[in-house]
């Protein structure tokens, strides 16, 4: 569908297959919808510049190519933007002599947007090698430029187009081809011969054909090599070779497709995002290590200064994301990125604050530093993966990027004065305050504190640049009076693909497995059944493992669980109640679905408040924490019951079950109830027993 009018109560949409016929949704209906799995949204997808981005391009996403190939395009896209600064300063021009005088100055402008100035690089070892990237000459520029300009500023126009290119002529004649498929048919045979005996049949087709080509005067075929036809044999349908080899029942019982229901999923024009070390020394651990480590260690224990990454909003100097980080690195950064479009309220709740924190939404423009965690390709990658537009100011300047700067300076004088250990602003002022003795707080007490403050304190106190409007009263009042946002919320399917760490997954008949649990799809199925390729790319958010988002061929799409009742469920809870069943039934290789639900529904709210604060800490779920989890969750959770049909266990545990006699029991019952005197009268046969003797 497309836009026909948007208002301030809703948008009028229009079915692009079918013009006239209209349909019309609130906003409150856009963003449920939004956020759907099966929801996809393009901004400014019927824009002519926007067409000409995506013409001939072979992804929609900056995020989704391979890191060589978006480093590249980035690189690009930097040169482009500094080149058009330059030439709105007047320091440049699009001509050779004009380039030839601004090239250095174009060389600086590209190391600054890159990060890769001498202030801003990270420093190296001694004797490491600084790779930097040669300018393109005025001619290749110039045709960047004007492509880059065409496409609406677009970096998906820059990406470099050797996808295309190589000989695409035929390699193989008409007849060296029919005769090549030919080793298809050879293997797929009720006979099953193995790969090796078809080639050489393959091969001996060649050479037949050949010799009646020679006599007949012609001219022969070029004989392609055993790993040619090998290729040739492996790009065939599975499920045709399968069914011809051993049948189309056997195929069919091989190739089962599993089915499950479906599944379903705010505004912020400039927002300012930065790092900052703690002035407070504390603890690197969480406190559930500590309290159980005996004294001597504890005395011995590692202290050290946290990195705070925050997000705030500058219209309502709202704080819209915050994170603990061991270092400045891209990917605490990303998902401190990722909170930005996330309800928080949760989180605060289980730091037991008393009011909600509820800001999130799209973004509009994102500002941030030259640090090295921001110019990084991954994080720009997911920002331009997001539409969002990034703004990075020169390093230096800090007033480009006050709001930030000034909560950290807020931060600073109301906070830390009342925390232990803490570092003051520098040496002179710290003077020979004993920190490091006086370091108490481990991260989880950290991040407790630092929800508290900003949740019930910073967001309900009266702000000088709000004329003494709370942040909280801005921002309920600016929602109340734009129904509009400047960007919606990506949808789910977005989401997944822009922040989800690539994961590969072997393709099975139920689909795809991830934690244990199975997701499926009909691209999924597809593929299992005609695609030679066994393996697909999966990216799943820990916060949601209901549905994840699988990489057919070239295109995402979202696979549902085949295991209702996981929606909404953290990769943390289903762990944890995966490890309690598992040490209750370990023999137990396969487990019920809903006994993992309600094993999870008994998880203790205590763990449910310590598995959302560890998630703003350094101790969260990592990618190599996931690698390593398989291990344990590499049998699936099954869900058979419910896949099968069956009706729901009664409450009673006797109805429905049988009664199971011992052979022979029936006779000896009926003998008994005939003669019962008889029965009773005999005398107990006296048997022989084993004793232990201590005489012999």
């Amino acid at each position: 569908m497309r836009p026909v009018e948007i208002t301030s109560s809703g948008g009028i949409f229009e079915r692009v297959g079918q013009p006239g016929i209209t349909e019309t949704f609130s906003h409150e209906e856009l963003s449920e919808l939004i956020r759907r799995p099966d929801t996809s949204y393009y901004p400014a997808y019927f824009d002519r510049a926007s067409q000409e981005a995506r013409r001939g391009q072979p992804v929609q996403q900056i995020s989704e190519l391979p890191p060589r190939v978006r480093r590249l395009a980035l690189w690009r896209k930097a040169v482009c933007d500094a080149f058009l600064t330059l030439s709105a300063s007047g320091d440049i021009n699009r001509t050779h002599d004009g380039f030839a005088r601004g090239r250095a100055k174009l060389s600086e402008e590209v190391q600054r947007l890159l990060g890769e100035t001498p202030e801003t690089r990270r420093p190296a070892k001694p004797g490491t090698d600084i790779v930097t990237r040669q300018l393109p000459g005025s001619r290749t520029l110039f045709q960047w430029v004007r492509k880059y300009e065409k496409a609406g500023f677009s970096a998906l126009a820059l990406i470099p187009a050797t996808h295309r290119s190589g000989n695409k002529a035929p390699r193989w004649c008409p007849r060296a081809e029919a005769l090549m498929n030919q080793v298809i048919e050879t293997y797929a045979d009720t006979q099953r011969p193995t790969k090796t005996q078809a080639i050489k049949e393959n091969v001996a087709l060649f050479e037949a054909e050949n010799k009646r080509r020679v006599d007949a005067g012609a001219e022969a075929l070029a004989i392609p090599s055993a790993a040619s036809i090998r290729r040739r044999l492996d790009m065939a349908d599975p499920f045709y070779v399968y069914a011809k080899r051993h049948g189309a029942a056997a195929a069919a019982s091989r190739f089962t497709l599993f089915d499950s229901g479906p599944d379903v999923q705010y505004p912020l024009e400039r927002v300012e995002m930065d790092e900052n070390r703690l002035d407070v020394i504390s603890l690197l651990t969480l406190s559930g290590i500590w309290d159980h480590l005996p004294r001597e260690r504890q005395e011995r224990f590692e202290s050290g200064r946290r990195w705070l990454y925050i997000a705030i909003d500058c219209a309502t100097k709202c704080v819209v994301s915050m994170r603990l980080a061991e270092t400045p690195n891209s990917d605490d950064a990303i998902r401190a990125l990722r909170d930005i479009f996330e309800d928080k309220t949760p989180i605060a709740k289980a730091a037991g604050c008393e009011s909600t924190w509820r800001h999130h939404g799209g973004i509009g423009t994102l500002v941030t530093d030259m640090g090295s965690a921001f110019v990084s390709d991954d994080f720009q990658g997911t920002v331009t993966s997001l539409g969002v537009t990034a703004h990075l100011p020169p390093a230096g300047l800090p007033w480009l990027r006050g709001h930030i700067e000034s909560f950290f300076r807020t931060l600073g004088h109301q906070l830390m004065p009342l925390l232990a250990g803490r570092t003051f602003f520098d040496t002179v002022q710290r003077g020979d305050y004993p920190s490091e003795q006086l370091a108490c707080l481990c991260d989880d007490d950290l991040i407790t504190i630092l929800l508290t403050y900003i949740v019930d304190i910073y967001h309900n106190q009266p702000h000088g640049s709000l004329k003494g409007e709370t942040p909280n009263a801005a921002w309920a009042r600016l929602v109340a009076e734009h129904d509009t946002a400047p960007a919606p919320v990506p949808d789910g399917l977005t989401l997944r693909k822009a922040f989800g760490r690539p994961l590969s997954r072997k393709l099975r008949g139920d689909g795809v497995m991830f934690s244990g649990l199975t997701y499926s799809c009909d691209a999924l199925r597809e593929a299992f059944l005609h695609s030679p390729e066994r393996s697909v790319e999966i990216r799943a958010d820990l916060r949601d493992i209901g549905w994840i988002a699988v990489k057919v061929g070239a295109t995402w799409y979202p696979a549902i669980a085949n295991q209702s009742g996981f929606a909404g469920v953290s990769y943390d809870q289903l762990r944890e109640g995966m490890r309690a069943i598992r040490h209750k039934y370990r023999k137990d290789a396969l487990i019920d679905a809903p006994v993992v639900l309600r094993a999870i529904e008994r998880i203790s709210e205590a763990n449910r408040r310590a598995f959302a604060l560890r998630e703003l800490t350094p101790f969260h779920v990592t990618d190599a924490d996931v690698e390593r989890s398989q291990a344990a969750l590499r049998y699936p959770v099954r869900s058979d019951a419910e896949r099968l049909g069956h009706i729901s266990p009664s409450s009673d545990p006797l109805a429905d079950g049988i009664q199971i006699s011992p052979r022979g029991t029936a006779s000896n019952e009926t003998q008994n109830i005939a003669a019962p005197d008889d029965a009773h009268s005999k005398k107990r046969e006296r048997r022989n027993r084993w004793r232990f003797n201590d005489d012999e």
